[in-house]
């Protein structure tokens, strides 16, 4: 019997192909926050509209990005909103994931009373927050280049692991190609929670510093770098 899954998520791109993917192996509600958290500085990098358009042709054929119109979805402003709460008793899941969203307030949590298993593109032990895999790039540190699936607890990224794997970059030349591959590693560690909910939890022994969001201008100079990074990470992995 597939297991009953609620997804607390954002709309984009490459959400909505986890969605669409992860959906394929359970019983998928989605709850979409709307709200987002603003930077006060510039964060644009031109890479990032490479990006949009690489996983639009890589996972949507250059056809229109949407999700299956079956799924039960919720939208809320923010995702710690008692609808929030209401359609989680309601829809009573086996498991519940989270990606891409605002922090879950403590309150929201001690009322929900569930595990909340995280993506998180990074690994927690080094780099928490945002932009964690670009921050690991500009520390010239290849040990951030994970993806780490967490139980959410009362700090940010301080759970729990339940599984923590890397990227693989070997043949990977641009940064905009990274987020595909974070999302792909993603649908994979989801899918194994998926089919065994009762993974092994590890307390967290060593707990990374925190980043905001990486500024306009460092972004750039890591996308000039990235190409030669590339070498150094194949050269690690041998």
């Amino acid at each position: 019997m597939k297991k009953n899954v609620i997804l607390l998520s954002t709309k984009t791109p490459h959400h909505f192909f986890f969605i669409n993917e992860i959906s394929k192996n359970c019983n998928l509600s989605v709850i979409f926050e709307n709200e987002s958290l603003k930077p006060v500085f510039n964060v644009h990098n031109n890479f990032e509209k490479k990006q949009a358009l690489y996983e639009k042709k890589i996972w949507f054929k250059n056809r229109s990005i949407r999700i299956s119109k079956n799924l039960n979805v919720l939208n809320v402003k923010n995702i710690n909103n008692n609808k929030t709460i209401d359609f989680i008793k309601s829809n009573n899941p086996d498991i519940i994931f989270s990606f891409g969203i605002s922090r879950l307030k403590k309150a929201f949590l001690n009322t929900v009373k569930k595990s909340i298993f995280n993506f998180h593109g990074g690994d927690t032990s080094f780099y928490r927050g945002l932009d964690s895999h670009l921050w690991s790039l500009y520390h010239n540190d290849l040990r951030g280049l994970k993806v780490t699936l967490h139980e959410v607890d009362n700090n940010l990224d301080t759970g729990k692991i339940i599984l923590k794997k890397k990227l693989n970059l070997k043949n990977t030349k641009y940064l905009y190609q990274v987020r595909l591959l974070n999302t792909e590693l993603c649908i994979k560690l989801a899918n194994e929670v998926i089919k065994n909910p009762n993974l092994r939890k590890m307390k967290q022994k060593k707990i990374g510093r925190y980043y905001s969001f990486m500024p306009s201008e460092l972004k750039k100079i890591i996308n000039i770098k990235f190409k030669k990074k590339i070498k150094f990470i194949y050269n690690d992995n041998k």
